[in-house]
């Protein structure tokens, strides 16, 4: 009798275990579909070559001049400097002395060089400001860390300036170089005198979800793919955020820089970060662009004009800064 109920019992068992290993399968599957978009998302195609993820004209790229000698571009001093993170994370600099008292650390997009930042360095030495131009720790590690996994490297970058004798330090970053340096602002608010934020994302999150190569998935699929990407990055993607950064900064001064047609960071983007910052020392300057990270290009005067009637109002050694 023990025999002939085992049986049915055996059969139960097996019949079980198909809807699960059926699961098994589905969840296996899932779960690896999510890890190749995570993988895309933290190995995007603008990692090589140093330009980062700034959206340019061909013109405009040529423009830049990223593999020619950085003395062609203004003839200065360039020290070279290995800048080290509290992570043991490593990348080149060039410090380029200038007269004034104050000084400008230029944080470059993700995945660029600090190359990317000569057409700023050009116009920013010629009116005598000092600045140190670092490379983007993604171009290092090859990997994107999406503005967060930059701060160590930018925080340091702050020391040695003030360890060379200046304590007056703007900061002006580009698209994840901008959120950088929001973010490490409301973390130390003593850090930066003043920022120009330019082309800054106000949400990790929202920027990603946004993208049409992400907004299309299956909303379950693409929470797990924002899951794996937060874990990757130490850090949940909606709470990087630069425009919740923005209204921690303390006594620093902010510009923002906005294309209004961006298809990245477009113009609300900057406008939720002003709105959060809500500070008479802050201001918006906004392009008609369709590029990300391109405002320089598209009117390089205006743009001059801009970043340094904000310097000389906000930085006291650079109160008689003026273009030339």
């Amino acid at each position: 009798m023990s025999d002939s109920t085992s049986h049915p019992r055996k059969f139960a068992t097996r019949a079980m275990l198909v809807p699960i290993a059926l699961v098994a399968v589905a969840v296996v599957l899932w779960l690896g579909a999510a890890t190749f978009v995570t993988y895309h998302i933290l190995h995007p195609p603008f990692l090589d070559g140093g330009y980062g993820d700034v959206i340019i004209s061909e013109q405009a790229r040529a423009n830049a001049q990223l593999g020619v000698d950085p003395k062609s571009c203004c003839d200065a001093a360039f020290e070279n400097l290995r800048i080290t993170d509290d992570r043991g994370v490593a990348v080149d600099a060039w410090f380029v002395p200038a007269t004034s008292r104050s000084a400008v650390l230029l944080i470059p997009p993700s995945g660029a060089s600090k190359r990317a930042m000569l057409p700023f360095l050009k116009f920013l030495h010629a009116v005598g400001l000092p600045v140190l131009m670092i490379d983007n720790s993604d171009f290092a590690r090859g990997r994107a860390g999406w503005g967060w996994s930059e701060g160590g490297i930018v925080r340091s970058a702050a020391q040695i300036l003030r360890k060379k004798g200046y304590n007056d330090i703007a900061a002006l970053g580009v698209s994840e170089g901008a959120a950088t340096a929001l973010m490490v602002q409301a973390a130390r608010p003593d850090l930066f005198k003043a920022i120009v934020a330019d082309s800054s994302f106000a949400s990790l999150g929202v920027m990603l979800r946004r993208n049409p190569s992400l907004a299309s998935l299956n909303p379950a699929f693409l929470q797990t793919v924002m899951w794996e990407v937060g874990r990757a990055l130490g850090h949940s993607v909606d709470d990087i955020s630069p425009q919740s950064a923005a209204s921690k900064l303390g006594q620093c001064a902010l510009l923002v820089v906005q294309n209004a047609k961006d298809p990245l960071t477009p113009e609300s983007d900057g406008g939720h970060i002003l709105a959060a910052r809500a500070n008479p020392s802050s201001g918006i300057y906004l392009t008609p662009s369709q590029g990300h990270g391109d405002a320089i290009y598209v009117d390089r005067e205006a743009y001059q004009k801009t970043a340094l009637d904000f310097l000389a109002h906000n930085l006291a050694g650079a109160a008689n800064i003026a273009p030339r």
